[in-house]
């Protein structure tokens, strides 16, 4: 599948990471061209390509890509540049599917009132998006019936395990899980090295089956 992702935030940067794994092609536009270097840089050519520029463009777009789209996802840090892509991907362009996130749940309603299929909230419980908004469920059934056994899974930090006050940077999680986001209270955290579990926290994976289920089942702090 082809995607191209609006925004090289973090959001945008581990969703490509998370993405890339299973070989699916992934267009980033990103405005900042430190970033754009940053993101070449670290993921490599898996099939990834990087275009310095504005999502809200068209000739950006044009430039991009986006005549070969499947699926656009608008992640920038402005609800309105996010809408104004979709819209042009959507409208002008004729791309099937386009998915946004807002940072005001209040904009969600008026979104999906103007054409986004999908509309995702940063500060809602993204179990519930997963649920819902982007049917994470079709997402594995999808990738099942291709024979892969990548899987998408989420669980909650237990009191005492081996997760409990532990920095992702220091967890020894199998070669290939991503930590793609990690929900705690009413907010959604986009995770890196330093961020630190607690009991209760509730944490999304990407990965292996045979992966998720030797990091799920490690063992209570002694």
């Amino acid at each position: 599948m082809r995607i191209m992702i609006i925004g090289g935030g973090n959001v945008g940067y581990y969703l490509t990471k998370s993405l890339s794994v299973e070989n699916h092609r992934i267009m980033i536009v990103e405005e900042n061209r430190s970033r754009c270097e940053q993101i070449t840089s670290n993921l490599g050519p898996r099939h990834i390509e990087v275009t310095c520029g504005d999502g809200t463009d068209i000739e950006c777009l044009r430039e991009a890509g986006i005549f070969d789209t499947d699926v656009l996802v608008a992640v920038t840090g402005h609800d309105q540049n996010n809408l104004v892509a979709c819209q042009l991907a959507k409208d002008y362009f004729g791309v099937k599917q386009t998915i946004s996130r807002v940072k005001n749940p209040k904009n969600i309603r008026v979104f999906e009132k103007l054409g986004v299929d999908s509309v995702i909230s940063s500060t809602e419980r993204i179990a519930g998006i997963i649920n819902q908004e982007l049917d994470w469920a079709d997402v594995n059934k999808l990738l099942k019936d291709r024979s892969c056994d990548v899987r998408l899974r989420e669980f909650t930090v237990g009191q005492g395990s081996a997760f409990e006050h532990k920095c992702l940077k220091d967890l020894s999680l199998p070669k290939g899980l991503i930590i793609i986001a990690v929900l705690r209270a009413d907010q959604a955290i986009i995770p890196g090295g330093t961020t630190c579990l607690e009991a209760g926290d509730m944490v999304v994976v990407w990965g292996g089956e045979a992966e998720l289920a030797a990091a799920l089942s490690q063992p209570a702090n002694g």
